[in-house]
């Protein structure tokens, strides 16, 4: 028997799997590296508790469009009845870390109007690739973020500054404890936001909020509400919702 004719003929027909190992590593790089570019990144329905008003695009990319996210899509049809003043559970998943923190706000009639923050005050300035502000038209302040953020910036607004993080401390998902106003309505709309404060790079540059494209720094989610007297408790979710909502084996 020839051992070194042998070891020819494995290392030939190891070859071709060894090419193909390396092809199949350098996709999966670039998939990770750009699919994080084309997600929501923050999701209703999958944190279990309500289902928002609209379908996400592919990936959930146009949730960057619009104070609801999708606002050319199709309505999932999902609305929730609560009494007046009631407080409400609302959990929302993370799903791909960005550094920031969220904001709840109610409108009561439609969704009009919401009004995204103006400028951001860097959690982590210094880690922030590009500085802050990266140039002129970076919306992005140097001071406490705690303070003077763009918060309450208009009466819609419940709940901010919820949650800040960096990228090392996000978590899977956040659940908030929300008191509605005390109005009946049946056209409103609770809106929950993410406020991203991702450092320059491919895949984000200057904090923007003018643009209704994935350069807009703001993901939008909300759920459609109607607040009545009338309303059952343990009721709050109409058929489509339900429909929608992550089932117990899932």
């Amino acid at each position: 028997m020839n051992l070194n004719r042998i070891k020819e003929n494995l290392a030939r027909k190891s070859k071709p799997l060894r090419d193909v190992s390396r092809v199949v590593g350098l996709l999966s790089l670039v998939m990770a590296f750009f699919t994080p570019l084309a997600s929501a990144h923050i999701d209703l329905q999958r944190a279990g508790t309500h289902v928002a008003m609209f379908e996400q695009g592919a990936l959930g990319a146009d949730t960057k469009k619009g104070v609801c996210g999708n606002p050319d899509g199709v309505p999932t049809g999902a609305v929730f009845t609560y009494k007046p003043g009631e407080t409400i559970t609302v959990s929302l998943a993370e799903y791909i870390r960005h550094p920031g923190y969220f904001r709840i706000a109610f409108d009561a009639q439609g969704y009009d109007d919401f009004v995204d923050p103006r400028w951001i005050v860097a959690l982590d300035p210094e880690g922030r690739a590009g500085g802050c502000p990266i140039d002129g038209s970076d919306q992005c302040r140097i001071g406490d973020q705690a303070t003077e953020g763009d918060f309450f910036n208009n009466d819609t607004v419940l709940m901010d500054n919820l949650n800040p993080h960096v990228r090392e401390t996000a978590q899977a998902s956040y659940t908030w404890e929300v008191t509605l106003p005390e109005v009946e309505c049946d056209n409103c709309t609770l809106q929950i936001i993410q406020v991203m404060e991702d450092p320059a790079g491919i895949a984000h540059g200057v904090y923007n909020t003018t643009t209704q494209n994935d350069q807009n720094d703001v993901y939008h989610q909300c759920i459609a509400l109607v607040l009545s007297d009338d309303a059952i408790e343990g009721q709050a979710a109409n058929e489509a919702a339900m429909a929608l909502m992550p089932k117990e084996d899932q």
